[in-house]
Parts: C-alpha cells; sequence; structure tokens
C-alpha cells in the first residue's frame, strides 16, 4: 500500500504518474447517482483516457450508464437481493460482485461511504481506498475501517459540490470548471407539440419528511391550469399513486395528465420534453437539472444546499431544513422562471 495522504499527489509516493483505472462506488440513491455526475466530467478532463468503472445498485444503473466517460457499469441488484431474501437473490449478488473482482484498479473512490458501499469497495482489487471518515459516514462509521484514506466533509457542503470537492483531494480534479452532468446531449429538450407549456410535478418523494402538502400541490396546480399551463404527473408507489389522482381530481378536466409508471430511461425523455420542473428533493428533481430543464426545487426537511444547478438561471429553490415553501413562494418562482427563461413556455 502507498504511503500517500490526502490530497494525492500522482507520481509521487508510491503513486503512479497518473491514474489508469478507478472504481467509483456510489451504491444509490436516484439524486445521489446524478449529482456524482458532474465529479465523473471532472475526472475525465483532467485524465483523459483514463478508465472509469462504477460500482452502483441495479434499480440506477442506467444513470451511470449515460456518462459517456464511464467505462463499464457493475450493476449490483442489492435492494433486489434484500428484498427477495432468496438463495438465488444471494447468487445473483455474488456473480456480479466476482464480475467486479476480475478487475484491478489504481484506486477506489467511495464517496457513499456506508456501510454497502464500504463492504464492496473492500471486495474491489485495489491497494488504495478512499472514503469518508467515519463521522461522516452517514451515521454508520464501520464503513470508514474499509478505507485506507478518509476525507472529511467539509462544513455545509452537499450533494455535487461535494462530490467535486472530494474528487479534488483524490484525483487532482478543478472544481471550478462549469458544472458538467454530461448527459444532456442525449436527451436535449424537444419543441413543444401542444398548445400549451407542459409543467411535470415531481411530488413524490422517497422519505414522507420530503414532501410538499397535498392540499398545497392543489393550490399551485390550480394557479398552473389557470395561467395556461398543461399539468404533468407521474407515481412511484401506491401512495403516490392515490396523491396523484386526489390532485388530478382537484383540477378542470383535460389540463392535466397521469402517467402510467414507466421506465428510467423513459422518464428521462418526459423530463427533458418539459417546458418546466417543479419537485420537491427527489431523483426527479436532480435530473431536470442535469438535462438543463428550468426547475422550482421544494425543499422541506432537507437543505436546498442539496441542489446544484448547471445555471441559476434555471432554477429556484424554495424551503428546506424544516421550512415548508408557502403556495405564494412557489407560484412566484414558476413565475420568475418562466420570465426570464422563455424556452420554459415556448
Amino acid at each position: 500500500m502507498t504511503h500517500a495522504g490526502l490530497p494525492l499527489q500522482w507520481g509521487r509516493n508510491g503513486l503512479p504518474a497518473a491514474p489508469r483505472r478507478i472504481l467509483l462506488v456510489q451504491i444509490s440513491a436516484m439524486g445521489d447517482q446524478v449529482q456524482t455526475l458532474p465529479a465523473v466530467s471532472d475526472i475525465a478532463a483532467r485524465w483523459p483516457g483514463i478508465d472509469i468503472d462504477w460500482a452502483v445498485d441495479a434499480r440506477f444503473a442506467d444513470i451511470a450508464r449515460l456518462h459517456p466517460a464511464v467505462r463499464k457499469v457493475f450493476a449490483l441488484p442489492l435492494k433486489s437481493a434484500q428484498q427477495q431474501r432468496s438463495l438465488a437473490g444471494v447468487r445473483a449478488l455474488w456473480s456480479s460482485v466476482r464480475a467486479l473482482r476480475t478487475e484491478p484498479y489504481d484506486l477506489v473512490w467511495d464517496p457513499h461511504s456506508v456501510l454497502k458501499s464500504a463492504i464492496v469497495s473492500r471486495l474491489a482489487r485495489s491497494p488504495l481506498r478512499v472514503g469518508y471518515r467515519a463521522q461522516d459516514c452517514g451515521g454508520e462509521p464501520l464503513a470508514a475501517r474499509a478505507y485506507h484514506l478518509h476525507f472529511a466533509r467539509p462544513e455545509g457542503q452537499h450533494g455535487t459540490e461535494g462530490r467535486r470537492v472530494f474528487a479534488r483531494a483524490v484525483l487532482d480534479t478543478d472544481p471550478a470548471r462549469a458544472v458538467d452532468y454530461a448527459i444532456d446531449q442525449r436527451f436535449p429538450s424537444a419543441p413543444a407539440t401542444a398548445d400549451a407549456p407542459t409543467v411535470f410535478l415531481a411530488h413524490g418523494a422517497s422519505k414522507p419528511e420530503k414532501l410538499w402538502p397535498l392540499g398545497h400541490w392543489q393550490q399551485l396546480a390550480a394557479r398552473l391550469v389557470q395561467g395556461g399551463m398543461q399539468v404533468q404527473l407521474t407515481w412511484g408507489n401506491a401512495a403516490e399513486l392515490e396523491q396523484a389522482q386526489h390532485l388530478l381530481a382537484s383540477l378542470p378536466a383535460g389540463t392535466a395528465r397521469l402517467l402510467d409508471r414507466r421506465s428510467l430511461l423513459d422518464m428521462l425523455t418526459i423530463i427533458a420534453e418539459s417546458g418546466l420542473v417543479i419537485g420537491v428533493d427527489t431523483g426527479f428533481t436532480h435530473l431536470a437539472a442535469a438535462l438543463r430543464r428550468p426547475v422550482v426545487g421544494l425543499f422541506v426537511s432537507t437543505g436546498p444546499e442539496l441542489f446544484t444547478p448547471t445555471s441559476p438561471d434555471l432554477a429556484c429553490t424554495l424551503g428546506g431544513n424544516g421550512v415548508t415553501p408557502s403556495v405564494d413562494a412557489a407560484w412566484q418562482a414558476v413565475q420568475q422562471l418562466t420570465r426570464f427563461a422563455p424556452s420554459a413556455t415556448r
């Protein structure tokens, strides 16, 4: 093992002159995968020709596959194995891990740094594993034991910028570069086909404390429709379907559309074609930022620092850290974005 410390200095302290092959370990969730993409762009810009592999939960592997600098994606069926609790599920997971273990790496970089990612990092073949220090491991300090070197998460930095700063310490990247998610070229925004601009409402979230109240959604949706906009929304589970149906029932017929459940790639197309996206702290909201769509972010329990758009002109963030955004504030943000981003209402 090298005697290097952070920040790493490639070409010194036993490290090769340049990293040739690295494994990125970011297991979940959807928003975290999206927020990791700019750091991958930074790495590719700093080290042209580097092989970047990505270990991820199979549910979110399509996001990792979209980045042109990613060579190989190890789609680990972690969630399905946990849910199945069967021998077949364990075998499928171990098969993926064995494939990962055939690859040697100069570096394993784990910006996720929780127990499940630490186990994957530890199983990978590399003389150098880097993750967060124990107190920054998402409440699972034992994860830090998997790493040779530990990074201290800067106060107040999360999401996209936090990963970019971490990448600088590990791979000498430049976090001052323009934010580049690198996936927008695959899903360019398309001209609207309807007379009214489409607004996509990302109302669901993985945790109930992130949700905006149903009554707030109903009031805002009514204002959007009165303003000549067409509302579109989807759902991912029974609770989200029920909320979507309540929201739809509160609107005049023909002014809103409830989509069926679709694949992640299909949803990327839907978001790219939307004139405006309004959402809570959820993966679809972060994907809208990555696709350079105008976004109103409604933060409740989490903080708005978790959100990093490609341009401040394309986003308004409201509330957060226990403060619920008001309907009036959300409507004002919609008006601001549609005023200064004409493409949002074409």
